[in-house]
């Protein structure tokens, strides 16, 4: 009887871990686009009082299909919220996006039903979303995109590879 039950506990393990209990059931329904853009999103914070202040998600989307983002600059698809204030606008708030240390070249809100982008959204209601553009970084592998207040004294940092 004892050598029956490794056996028998092998196989209900196996039965149990069919198809039906994959973790890859939730990408089946999602576009390419939108589960390549995982890979190339990164998220940062910036914390006043060990709270959070500022929450900043960014989309390489140079990286996600170059079919489609074959864009002549870095183009970042980005996320920001600003927790405990009335406005969620970049710009009100006193920040600034730099890219290796230079600014951007076109900053545009992002509507959240903008179809082009609506498989990369985060599905972040409180958040205002940006279409970021850099000029091209060619001296450089790598990227990194920096969301700063103003007087410089809040920072949060997100390293991409180009």
């Amino acid at each position: 009887m004892h050598k029956f039950l490794p056996l028998i506990l092998i196989s209900i393990l196996f039965t149990s871990c069919t198809s039906k209990n994959s973790a890859f059931k939730y990408f089946e329904k999602k576009d390419d686009i939108e589960t390549k853009s995982i890979q190339f999103t990164k998220k940062a914070d910036i914390l006043k009082a060990d709270e959070v202040e500022t929450i900043m998600w960014a989309t390489y989307l140079n990286k996600i299909d170059k079919n489609i983002y074959n864009f002549k600059k870095e183009v970042f698809l980005v996320s920001l919220y600003f927790a405990n204030v009335e406005s969620q606008s970049i710009k009100t708030n006193g920040y600034k996006l730099l890219l290796n240390g230079k600014e951007a070249s076109l900053l545009e809100k992002v509507e959240k039903d903008n179809e082009n982008f609506k498989s990369l959204m985060n599905k972040n209601s409180w958040a205002n979303y940006y279409l970021v553009k850099f000029d091209t970084q060619n001296d450089s592998s790598n990227l990194s995109l920096e969301l700063s207040s103003e007087d410089s004294s809040k920072k949060a940092t997100l390293n991409f590879e180009r």
